[in-house]
């Protein structure tokens, strides 16, 4: 199922999100009222609009908590990916002036990193998995900044410059790995089966409400029952779309570091 949405669009996948449970709960009414007919609902129709009006509002929390969480995870997401790129801007910046063996090594390290992440990991992140070959990329890349020689018949002017380089540089480093290790728990992150579980069972309970209306157009009742039906199938379609930021349609883009490797000239040798 997961590689079925995977690979269709975000606008099919959440319009199946409304459609499936609307006709379904359409189906299933015109089923209740065959059995019920509306003329034994209406002397309770006061206390089912009692008890619907606390149901849904009880949901309605509920629901819109878990879309805002898991919105703003997304976002989050979205933030780390593209702050990891500022990092390597930033050491990439610095690395301008540097000794000519450093910097030389230091940018082909980094973008062979750059290309690594966006081509090879960016789709393991999908599953929640980590590239190897990056990190290790960004480890050398690591260790040649933070054994950068200084020239032994250097001034001391200059042995200044180079040692607040590299202390400069081991900063952006270590905003580097930190951004690294939030985008790979990010992508491992996601809501947990019960919780799932917990908003179909809710829509659910919600959706046995409206049944207990009774509307002499049969029709217009159902349509009705199709629309409550589709609200709630579309909300469970954002929060699972939502859920795992780099699988999916809606997914944490690698655009940042694209621009990274143009603003960069990294593809050139």
């Amino acid at each position: 199922m997961y590689d079925f949405f995977a690979r269709t669009s975000g606008w099919a996948v959440l319009a199946t999100f409304m459609i499936v449970p609307a006709v379904a709960a359409m189906a299933l009414h015109a089923l209740f009222r065959r059995i019920v007919p509306a003329q034994r609902l209406l002397p309770h129709q006061e206390v089912a609009g009692f008890l619907v009006a606390v149901v849904g509002v009880l949901y309605a929390v509920v629901l819109g908590f878990l879309v805002i969480s898991v919105w703003s995870s997304f976002d989050q997401a979205q933030r780390n990916a593209d702050a990891e790129t500022t990092a390597i801007s930033n050491v990439l910046y610095l690395n301008r002036t540097l000794p000519e063996d450093t910097r030389r090594r230091q940018r082909r390290l980094l973008g062979q990193y750059a290309f690594e992440v966006r081509d090879v990991e960016w789709p393991m992140l999908a599953n929640g998995e980590e590239d190897v070959q990056a990190r290790a990329l960004m480890v050398g890349a690591l260790e040649t900044a933070a054994s950068m020689r200084i020239p032994v018949n250097a001034d001391q002017s200059e042995v200044l410059r180079l040692s607040s380089l590299r202390a400069s540089m081991l900063d952006s480093y270590r905003d580097l790995a930190a951004h690294r290790r939030l985008r790979v728990l990010d992508a491992q992150a996601h809501v947990q089966q019960p919780m799932y579980f917990a908003i179909v069972a809710g829509g659910l309970i919600l959706l046995a409400f409206v049944f207990l209306f009774g509307v002499d157009n049969l029709f217009l009742q159902l349509v009705m029952t199709g629309l409550v039906a589709a609200m709630i199938g579309l909300q469970v379609g954002v929060i699972f779309e939502m859920d795992r930021p780099f699988w999916g349609a809606i997914h944490v883009t690698s655009d940042a570091w694209t621009l990274l490797i143009q603003d960069n000239h990294l593809s050139e040798p």
